[in-house]
This record gives structure tokens, C-alpha cells and sequence, in this order.
């Protein structure tokens, strides 16, 4: 175990609910870090996204979920970002805000040192996207995208049946992820939060499907929509196809029936994984094989949270793992960037 001035003081940039139910818990169970607070923004610092008096009307219950915060998990509450992120006390931050914020706090934390885990996605443009690693890598400091459904077992499992030719010579990849609508106050259907279906869901099909196609996948057809009128995106579909000419269709919604699912055809047999990206951590989750007798593999709880956790620490600690994490970010946000303009929401 690292001794206790050994480990990552990391901090949390606002209260968010993913923060308290899954990436504190499982930063809990690392060694190799140490929570040691939460930051509230001060009025200032949201002007530029709602008024004073939403602001005012929002404060206690933000301070109520600070107090929830520190009552579960320890650490102190500041009561603005700039203080957590100038704080001693704190040398990395997680960024569970909504994606229009990324970049700003992202940009501010990198210059004052902190190594930063952003929440998906990583920023609302490749632009921005792009000046936050070179940032990065000038500085010396790690970035993470919190695509925690990669570090599951079950992906790992999935790889493993692919490499062993089980199903035989890969054909086609088609991957789903949506959900139902959320309503309009939901941040997802605000486009100055960077709301939209591409940069919220369509975000997980398209690192799956950039992962089992390889480096070179690029995004070859697209579709965006809208829906209810929103001046977001609310559902679309794509194909990605790689150097080796397979493709992957992907389909992705948050006005939608739930769907969470992979499906790998191959020659001699197909993969499917009905619950790919969001298993809960008490969660066996499923991976059939059908071939003339279909086989079903229940795959270990796991919590996917510790796994991306963990690769944050690798990225601190190791300057390869951070170079080719790097790359992974700037690609993903390559194949997003292509999607918008094949679809001219430029």
C-alpha cells in the first residue's frame, strides 16, 4: 500500500451525483489516491451559465449535497473551483460537470498543475480537445477520459473470444446505446451545457467501435435528428469502417427505448452483450455466443469505475501509458468532429 504522503490528493469539482455513486466509492477502494474535498462554484463562476437568482435558488442545495459528500466520504468543501483547484492540498481533479464546462476548468486546472480525469466527453470540440493535451504534455501532466466501460471485465472477456478466432474471421460490429427522453431541464437538451446525443451517448458506441475496429476506423456515413424541439441533436445513427474494410453501424438516442447492447458477427458465429456499457457493479453480465449450440459466459461483478481509476494513476505514473491515452482522446474526439461535419452541425 502507498504510504498515505505517497498517494494522490485528488479533489472534485462540484457534487455531482455520479461523483457520489460511483467514482467515490471506487476511488475508496484504490490505494493510491486520497479524496480530500469538493469544490462548490462560487456565483461568479456560474454567471455564465445561469442567472444570479438560479443561482441563489440552487446554493443550499448544492451546500446540502457538499455536507452529503463529506459526511460519506470525508474531505473539506470549498466554496469555489479557483480555490480547489490553487489548493496545496489537492495535485489532481475530477471533472464530472456538464460537458460545456469541460474545457474552461479542464484548461484552468492543467495551469495550475492538477492532473485531470474529465467525465465524458472530453470536450465539446477537437479544437479544444487538442489545446488541453498539448497543454498536457507541456506541462507534464496526465488526462483521462472517463469512458469507464472499457476497463470492465466483460470487454476484457469479449477481446479475449475475438483474439481466439472462436467465432471465426470478424464480418461486422453493430452497437446500440440510448434511452428514454429525460425532459427538457435535463443538461443533455441544453446546447450552451454542450448537450446532444452525439457528445452524450453516441460517445460510447463510437469508442467501443474505434476499439474492436483499430486506429484506423473512420466514421463513413452519419446521421443526426432532433426531436421535441430541441436545439440539440436527440438521436442519430453512423458507420464506422477501418482499413480492412469492416464495418461497424452504431445507433444512439435519449428520446429512445433503452438499448445498451454489442453485437460481433463473424464467420463462424456471433457475440452478443446485452448490457455492455452501464452494468451496476452487483451486475453478472452476460455475453452469448451463438453458434450451432449457443453458449452463454456470465462474466464477474466488477466495478468498471476502479478499473478507469486505476488507469488515471497509470497515466500519472507512467509517461508511455499518458502518451497513448492521449492519442485515444484526441482519435475519439477525431471520429465526433467527423460526424458533426459529414452531418453539417459544424
Amino acid at each position: 500500500m502507498l504510504k498515505e504522503m505517497n498517494k494522490i490528493k485528488i479533489g472534485v469539482l462540484a457534487p455531482a451525483e455520479i461523483a457520489f455513486r460511483r467514482f467515490l466509492p471506487a476511488l475508496r477502494s484504490s490505494d493510491k489516491f486520497k479524496y480530500n474535498g469538493l469544490a462548490i462554484a462560487s456565483a461568479d463562476e456560474w454567471s455564465t451559465v445561469v442567472d444570479d437568482q438560479v443561482y441563489a435558488s440552487r446554493l443550499e442545495r448544492r451546500k446540502a449535497k457538499a455536507d452529503k459528500f463529506c459526511t460519506s466520504f470525508g474531505g473539506k468543501t470549498f466554496y469555489s473551483f479557483e480555490d480547489l483547484l490553487m489548493s496545496d492540498e489537492i495535485n489532481a481533479i475530477y471533472i464530472p460537470l456538464p460537458p460545456g464546462l469541460h474545457y474552461r476548468w479542464a484548461k484552468l486546472a492543467l495551469e495550475c498543475g492538477k492532473h485531470v480525469l474529465l467525465e465524458k466527453p472530453f470536450t465539446t470540440n477537437l479544437t479544444n480537445t487538442k489545446e488541453l493535451i498539448q497543454l498536457a504534455k507541456k506541462s507534464n501532466l496526465a488526462l483521462h477520459e472517463n469512458y469507464a466501460f472499457c476497463f470492465h471485465k466483460q470487454v476484457k472477456k469479449i477481446q479475449q473470444i475475438l483474439d481466439s478466432g472462436e467465432i471465426g474471421e470478424l464480418r461486422q460490429i453493430r452497437v446500440a446505446f440510448g434511452f428514454p427522453y429525460r425532459g427538457a431541464e435535463d443538461f443533455r437538451y441544453s446546447k450552451v451545457l454542450g448537450g446532444g446525443a452525439l457528445l452524450d451517448c453516441a460517445g460510447y458506441p463510437v469508442k467501443l467501435a474505434s476499439f474492436l475496429l483499430g486506429k484506423t476506423a473512420k466514421i463513413v456515413a452519419a446521421s443526426l435528428k432532433s426531436a421535441k424541439g430541441h436545439d440539440v441533436d436527440v438521436f442519430g445513427s453512423a458507420t464506422l469502417m477501418n482499413d480492412d474494410h469492416i464495418t461497424c453501424q452504431i445507433a444512439f438516442g435519449m428520446d429512445n427505448l433503452y438499448k445498451c447492447e454489442l453485437e460481433v458477427w463473424g464467420s463462424e458465429g456471433c457475440i452478443f452483450a446485452p448490457r455492455i456499457f452501464t452494468p451496476p457493479v452487483d451486475m453478472k453480465p452476460t455475453i452469448v455466443i451463438k453458434k450451432q449450440v449457443e453458449t452463454v459466459i456470465e462474466t464477474p461483478m466488477d466495478d468498471q469505475f476502479i478499473g478507469s481509476v486505476e488507469h488515471f494513476y497509470s497515466c500519472v505514473a507512467d509517461v508511455s501509458i499518458r502518451l497513448e491515452t492521449f492519442e485515444e482522446i484526441e482519435r475519439q474526439g477525431i471520429i465526433i468532429d467527423d460526424i458533426r461535419t459529414l452531418c453539417g452541425k459544424i
